[in-house]
């Protein structure tokens, strides 16, 4: 876990309260890089915090850039939940390490199986590089992840250790079935390629051994080359639709698709129920893949 030095509860109140053009809040605030993380942060501590959300409902986190506002905010928090893989969150960190006290920050991707484009082990360490950000879209990871803020919960608030504690043990034993309950669904599909525009779903296709097929190209718009091998792949595989997160623009996809009869199928990956977002997930590429 990653920690910037704590500041003590009343004076974040206070700094909150005081901070120029900042809201005045009831509760502490815990402050989160998108909105499925607050779902995980309330399954675990209930409504004792007020939860900032940094990358608003409809933006692209991967191109958010945050605002000196927002920044504040996040400095007047007790707490940080990251993700810990999306770009403008080294933004946040550089600005709170100038800031001198600021929140306990932590990295809730710490002790996950990451996905990584390249791995390079110098013996007593492991670099990754080009890591796969959306680490919210596994309920396994959820788990760890919900552990990470349980464990930060504690410290930031130990008063109300015996809460969290309960909360975070049914919050996993209802990850646990919901990952039986996907693994059981998806698990007899012959059928196991679908396309997405932004690979998104890398997770979710590792834990459930499907391969998802990206149109988009390392974050950029595809070239008519890459356009044409995902076809080519599709006809292969019996592919006819194409799945788009509704943040990103439809051309290119509605083009796939057009091209290979099918249509294309929105996807909601930081809807802020999370749970029902996996099963409506679950069961759109189940209607996909199924025969």
């Amino acid at each position: 876990m990653i920690r910037i030095k704590i500041l003590p509860l009343l004076l974040i109140l206070l700094l909150a309260a005081c901070g120029g053009g900042m809201q005045e809040r009831d509760k502490p605030v815990i402050t989160v890089s998108i909105v499925p993380q607050k779902y995980f942060v309330e399954r675990i501590a209930g409504d004792r915090f007020d939860i900032n959300i940094l990358v608003p409902p409809g933006a692209e986190p991967e191109t958010y850039e945050p605002t000196p506002r927002q920044m504040q905010e996040v400095a007047n928090s007790l707490v940080y939940f990251r993700i810990g893989y999306i770009e403008f969150e080294r933004t946040v960190l550089r600005n709170l390490g100038t800031a001198g006290n600021g929140p306990l920050v932590v990295n809730t991707a710490y002790g996950m199986d990451l996905i990584a484009a390249d791995i390079v082990d110098h013996g007593d360490h492991v670099h990754l590089y080009g890591v796969d950000p959306h680490i919210w879209l596994t309920a396994p990871g959820v788990k760890i992840q919900a552990g990470n803020m349980l464990d930060a919960l504690v410290e930031a608030d130990p008063d109300n250790a015996p809460l969290y504690n309960e909360n975070y043990n049914n919050f996993a034993l209802e990850l646990d079935r919901l990952h039986a309950e996907l693994t059981g669904k998806l698990n007899g599909l012959s059928r196991r390629t679908f396309i997405v525009f932004h690979p998104a779903l890398g997770y979710f296709a590792r834990d459930y051994d499907l391969t998802q097929i990206s149109i988009e190209e390392e974050g950029k718009n595809p070239t008519v080359a890459n356009m044409r091998k995902v076809v080519d792949i599709a006809r292969q595989e019996g592919i006819s639709d194409v799945f788009i997160q509704m943040e990103f623009e439809r051309e290119n996809a509605r083009a796939v698709a057009r091209e290979l009869g099918g249509d294309v199928i929105e996807l909601k990956p930081l809807s802020a129920n999370w749970s029902a977002n996996m099963r409506e997930m679950a069961d759109k590429i189940y209607e996909v893949l199924k025969e």
